[in-house]
């Protein structure tokens, strides 16, 4: 019984405290106020992420309820990968609000990140294609598909290194 106590206090002592100032500005604001944060410290180098896998390349789509992201590789071990990457991805659901962001546990409202995978007021579906995946994300708030759309460009085009 006294440990159910503890492991929340622990989690919340495990953020550091400015994500914890992170945590409380982001909870505030309202989906359709949430501006696109590309920041975040990345310091599991997107590992849960299908786009994050080398040699991955990753196009975005808009369709008429979201956006499709086809994540593909030329590389056989690599288009494995973004296909378990993205069948995790498909059982997730809604971020687990409770953990602390960018420690790879589904943590924080999707509002930071670079993964374009967006959790947040989403449903996401994947199926499996030749050179890899086609990964479907539905937006749960009508109205907010452009903006989805619009967030999810964003990150594939911050996945791509800067033209010489």
């Amino acid at each position: 019984m006294r440990s159910a106590h503890v492991i929340p206090l622990l989690l919340l002592c495990a953020c550091p405290a400015a994500c914890k100032s992170e945590r409380a500005a982001e909870t505030r604001k309202e989906p359709s106020a949430m501006a696109p944060q590309l920041s975040g410290r990345i310091p599991r180098q997107m590992r849960n992420c299908p786009s994050g896998v080398p040699s991955a390349k990753t196009v975005a789509t808009p369709t008429a309820d979201g956006v499709n992201l086809t994540i593909t590789s030329d590389n056989p071990a690599a288009r494995r990968r973004i296909v378990a990457l993205a069948q995790m991805h498909a059982t997730w659901g809604e971020p687990i609000w409770a953990m602390p962001y960018h420690t790879g546990m589904h943590g924080g409202p999707g509002t930071i990140g670079l993964c374009p995978i967006i959790h947040a007021k989403t449903i996401v579906t994947q199926r499996e294609i030749p050179e890899g995946v086609l990964i479907h994300v539905r937006s749960e708030i009508p109205g907010m598909e452009s903006r989805l759309q619009e967030l999810t460009k964003l990150r594939v085009n911050a996945l791509e290194p800067p033209s010489s």
